[in-house]
């Protein structure tokens, strides 16, 4: 009985740690989504290019991780503005529908892809967490370590920050009137143009602590891109348009319902669990659990 209850905690503790990784991975895209309308399926190849920038910087060059950090955060920023600038914002100028904005971010998404497999080839990478990888309450049967704490502190300290920016700061407000009415908030004097690009460099900047923790935990490799955004849609998807809280919240119920259905199922299952989840709740609640009806 004490080994299956052991076992118990252990996968929930898995799935709190995996869905904190959701969370962060779902963060920046659903922003985008909300701001803006952007499905920004480039967001994937956003996460995985700060991952590789990380790694060199600690691999070859022996950096800290808090330059390693910092220079991921740096190349994020450049990316997602690059994206939204030379992307999404020309297009939009131009009168481009959703589905070529769609095709037009999964062809960036596809040559980032390409790109790193090329500069770095297809095998993938990983870093070496050591000692944070020693359980904490060594006996007690519970694997509970350095590194699952941190995942879990960076994250509250991530969405803690955003919840702030949010209801805090002016850039915050703008982006909330914006997300409100484009039309009305370019009215009132908000330069809409400048508070979306701010946003794109946001949404980036948010996906670098789930960069990290992929090198830390299970790697990155180039051909992750596609199945990071898909991830990151599901979550923002589940949690609901517009809400930061939604996002957390579902990604922590689906990284433990993945996690604790092992107890039950074969891990074959994940996804099948995954998506039926998502199709109950779009049925009950089709603007997801904390979201907002579309304007």
């Amino acid at each position: 009985m004490e080994q299956q209850l052991a076992l118990f905690l252990n996968l929930l503790i898995d799935g709190i740690s995996t869905g904190c990784l959701y969370a962060l991975i779902a963060i920046g895209f659903s922003l985008l989504w909300w701001l803006a309308d952007i499905v920004h399926l480039a967001h994937g190849g956003v996460i995985i290019a700060a991952g590789y920038a990380g790694h060199v910087l600690i691999s070859r060059f022996a950096a800290p991780l808090w330059a390693a950090c910092g220079v991921a955060l740096v190349i994020a920023v450049v990316l997602g503005l690059s994206i939204q600038r030379g992307a999404y914002q020309k297009l939009r100028s131009q009168g481009t529908g959703e589905m070529g904005m769609l095709t037009a971010s999964l062809g960036v998404l596809i040559c980032m892809e390409y790109g790193l497999a090329i500069a770095f080839g297809p095998e993938g990478i990983q870093l070496d967490a050591g000692s944070a990888r020693t359980p904490l309450l060594a006996g007690s049967g519970l694997v509970v370590d350095a590194y699952t704490v941190a995942v879990i502190a960076t994250t509250a300290a991530t969405f803690i920050a955003l919840i702030v920016l949010m209801r805090v700061t002016q850039f915050g407000k703008n982006m909330r009137a914006v997300a409100e009415n484009h039309d009305l908030a370019n009215v009132v004097g908000i330069r809409v143009n400048r508070v979306v690009l701010g946003a794109s460099m946001l949404a980036s900047a948010v996906g670098v602590p789930a960069a990290v923790v992929f090198l830390y935990g299970r790697g990155l490799q180039p051909s992750d891109a596609i199945h990071i955004v898909l991830t990151a849609a599901i979550v923002a998807i589940f949690g609901g348009r517009g809400s930061i809280i939604g996002a957390l919240i579902a990604g922590l119920f689906i990284g433990v319902a993945e996690s604790v259905m092992v107890w039950f199922f074969d891990a074959g299952w994940r996804e099948a669990i995954t998506f039926s989840l998502l199709y109950v709740l779009l049925l009950v609640r089709p603007e997801g659990l904390l979201g907002k009806s579309p304007r």
